[in-house]
């Protein structure tokens, strides 16, 4: 069977071991396992991975960094499949397809001696391009009143896209097939929509 590309979500705590004063970002950090909040976690399903970040940027302690990647692996559909049906994926459920080393990452909070910091908007923008791909984005975009080629643009060629058109389209992909999209998600993101006006 032929084998295409798809992204495995990780969600790491990390302890923050030295800081760059200039750019006001860590340099170096330790990973750590917290059993009792399943971290490090790794799913393969986006709005899984990032409800879970959310739900643990509330345990984050002083001299920590939360970070959500997407790993990229080569799979078949029926590989793909077993690892979608399994709630939290082990490292070893997936190692084997791993395309890449490189991580992207999708999200990041931290907090370290007074300085806090966090950036989500790139998760945003994730689960909409991987949840597109179970619909025609064509019909969608029609009935959000959303402009397909606005929206091929963003997708294809990462041109501007707003947070509202974005919430637009994954409201009403989940009124044409559910679980792709939820209220508490929606209320965090419209904040974004504050520093748009």
């Amino acid at each position: 069977m032929e084998k295409v590309s798809r992204y495995i979500y990780e969600i790491d705590l990390n302890i923050i071991t030295e800081w760059n004063e200039e750019m006001e970002f860590p340099t170096d950090m330790d990973p750590v396992e917290i059993v009792d909040f399943n971290i490090p976690y790794s799913t393969a399903n986006i709005l899984d991975a990032i409800n879970f970040f959310e739900k643990q940027k509330d345990i984050i302690s002083e001299d920590e960094f939360l970070e959500l990647v997407a790993r990229e692996i080569d799979v078949t559909d029926e590989e793909w499949y077993k690892l979608v049906k399994k709630e939290k994926l082990e490292f070893s459920d997936y190692s084997d397809f791993i395309k890449t080393k490189e991580l992207r990452t999708l999200a990041w909070n931290f907090s370290y001696k007074g300085h806090y910091d966090s950036d989500d908007s790139s998760a945003l923008d994730e689960l909409l391009i991987v949840q597109s791909e179970n619909f025609n984005m064509r019909v969608i975009c029609d009935r959000a009143g959303v402009s397909y080629s606005t929206y091929r643009g963003f997708k294809n060629n990462k041109q501007p896209f707003s947070v509202m058109k974005k919430i637009k389209l994954l409201r009403c992909m989940n009124e044409v097939g559910n679980m792709c999209w939820d209220k508490d998600l929606e209320q965090k993101y419209l904040y974004y929509l504050e520093k748009e006006l």
